[in-house]
């Protein structure tokens, strides 16, 4: 993310609302200077919950401040307010630590239902058709962050580092990866295998683009 371009285009939309350096901080609940220091490029980065509330105050998006999208406008609807959605990162690569909200690992922003705002929920583009056809390559799932899934829950996992997302099955003294494409085998891991898997999250819900 580039600060100055972000400042930037913090200073572009405020002056096309009209708005004050004192009535964004205002309303961000933080001091007119701190506002100034980020329209001038002079911190160090600016957190993603902040820049998902001044894309709000701002009556844009998360993606437009950051530099991802050109346009200045929301793609929610007039009748809608803001409290009924909010913006879920889009991430580029799955990892089970603090890289996954990185920065440079988040490509866009997409919009969502208001109640995911709070659940560490993200967006990721599937690669591979081992759920095909519930679930095709490029299609994007909405994932909760967790560290846990029951049994037969669709996931997201790392296995030795490679993504997959699979549904998980438990036995006495094992754990089965099953795909819904049927040239996919079952994964079985033994109790001593299991560290090398690690839960990134559950599916709640895709999107698939025609």
């Amino acid at each position: 993310m580039d600060q100055i371009n972000i400042g930037k285009k913090i200073r572009i939309r405020r002056e096309q609302l009209g708005y004050s350096l004192q009535d964004v901080a205002n309303t961000l609940e933080v001091h007119r200077s701190t506002i100034m220091r980020w329209e001038n490029g002079e911190t160090n980065r600016i957190k993603l919950p902040t820049i998902e509330k001044l894309a709000q105050i701002l009556q844009t998006s998360p993606g437009f401040l950051m530099g991802y999208e050109e346009s200045t406008e929301t793609t929610t609807s007039r009748n809608s307010s803001p409290d009924d959605a909010c913006f879920l990162p889009v991430v580029k690569s799955l990892y089970a630590d603090q890289r996954l909200f990185e920065t440079q690992n988040i490509v866009n922003y997409e919009l969502a239902d208001a109640h995911f705002r709070y659940n560490h929920c993200f967006y990721w583009f599937v690669s591979g058709d081992a759920m095909a056809p519930s679930l095709e390559d490029s299609d994007r799932v909405l994932i909760k962050q967790q560290d846990h899934i029951k049994d037969g829950q669709l996931g997201v996992f790392l296995l030795d580092e490679k993504d997959y997302v699979i549904r998980k099955f438990y036995s006495k003294n094992a754990i089965e990866l099953r795909a819904c494409n049927p040239y996919y085998p079952a994964i079985k891991l033994s109790k001593e295998e299991q560290h090398r898997l690690k839960i990134i999250g559950v599916v709640l819900e895709s999107k698939r683009q025609w």
